[in-house]
């Protein structure tokens, strides 16, 4: 038995938000919670919201310092989404409500693991943290080794499994039973038809509620050439992110005229030097940087007004992880977590606001 918030590995949140001073005083906690609306709270203390988690690879580590900070809150998170790492994040999330189990969960995560089964031996590749930065080289080595991935998921499926068998959750079906309002919605990109699917609602009918929540989140973090791409039903299915890597909109109203209840809060992995122009000298640039545009571009695109006002920009300038760095040190674990707990405190004691939140969405101020 671990002490909580200590992983099996040794790394601890709990030390890091010591070290780090990351805490709501009760003041900034009640300033937080002044700002809910009374639909929000069914009872004293708890807060209903919706939380949708962008697409990021290992940097989503950031989102779990998010939710430390969202539960100190006493958010209760009702419909949960996100694509690749977010679909991660939001499963978790959805099947593990208490914080210190999930960042029990987390602590003990040996991320090089998930990148422990290489399709072949013809991939020669030792370190995956630069490889999307290098697509060309990695379109190589599959042609050379007639494989349509570097790496198999099904470690990472496999962990997520039993990780979310820790919450009771296996299939759809187990994410709150009897709760409609508990949500979860996993994005997947369908390339076999090209088009963009949310698991379960696009699923057929008699399949929504029996599919299995981790193969759901495999292959929504199905990265192309660096995973293999996963199957459902007669589809190539893979990164939710090269067609929506931030889908904040998920848990919008059907019917624009009707006011929502509670908010959605959006949580995204920025970096300064994004808007930066990318250098091309070659056809290799010219790859890298339509791999950028497929999982970025859609999103930036549609970054409104509406969303900035529901949008936890969680800043990682400068702490220099890359997507696909599996074998992060705790330094840098440290780092991530930091990051996200003080972008989600500062975000909500000092950006978001409820009515502009309403008024943004078409709503008048009450």
């Amino acid at each position: 038995m671990v002490a909580p918030g200590v992983g099996s590995n040794g790394w601890s949140p709990a030390r890091v938000r010591g070290e780090f001073g990351l805490a709501l005083t009760g003041a900034e906690r009640e300033k937080i919670r002044a700002k809910f609306p009374p639909t929000a709270s069914p009872g004293p203390g708890v807060y209903y919201a919706d939380g949708v988690f962008e697409g990021g690879g290992v940097l989503g580590l950031a989102f779990l310092g998010a939710a430390r900070c969202c539960g100190e809150v006493g958010i209760r998170w009702r419909g949960l989404a996100g694509t690749s790492v977010g679909a991660i994040t939001a499963s978790l999330l959805a099947a593990i409500p208490s914080v210190d189990d999930l960042e029990e969960v987390f602590g003990g995560v040996d991320f090089l693991s998930f990148v422990g089964e290489k399709t072949s031996r013809l991939i020669l590749d030792y370190d995956p943290s630069n490889d999307l930065d290098n697509p060309a080289q990695m379109l190589l080595m599959l042609l050379l080794a007639n494989q349509l991935g570097q790496y198999s998921s099904e470690p990472l499926r496999a962990w997520l499994e039993g990780a979310l068998k820790r919450g009771g959750v296996t299939t759809f079906s187990d994410i709150g039973p009897g709760e409609p309002e508990r949500q979860l919605k996993v994005v997947v990109s369908d390339i076999t038809r090209g088009q963009m699917l949310v698991i379960p609602d696009d699923l057929p009918e008699d399949q929504r509620r029996s599919f299995p929540v981790a193969e759901a989140v495999r292959l929504s973090m199905s990265i192309p050439l660096f995973f293999t791409p996963g199957r459902l039903n007669d589809a190539f299915v893979v990164d939710g992110g090269i067609l929506s890597n931030y889908p904040v909109w998920i848990y919008d109203e059907k019917d624009p005229a009707k006011e929502p209840r509670w908010p959605t809060f959006g949580f995204r992995l920025s970096d300064a030097r994004d808007g930066q122009p990318l250098q091309i000298r070659g056809a290799p640039d010219i790859l890298k940087a339509m791999f950028k545009t497929m999982m970025y571009a859609h999103d930036r695109y549609n970054t409104s007004k509406q969303k900035r006002t529901r949008t936890v920009n969680v800043d990682l300038t400068g702490v220099g992880v890359s997507a696909t760095q599996f074998n992060l040190t705790d330094d840098r674990k440290d780092e991530l977590y930091r990051r996200g707990y003080e972008s989600t405190k500062r975000f909500l004691l000092d950006e978001w606001d409820w009515q502009a939140h309403l008024e943004s969405r078409g709503f008048a101020a009450n």
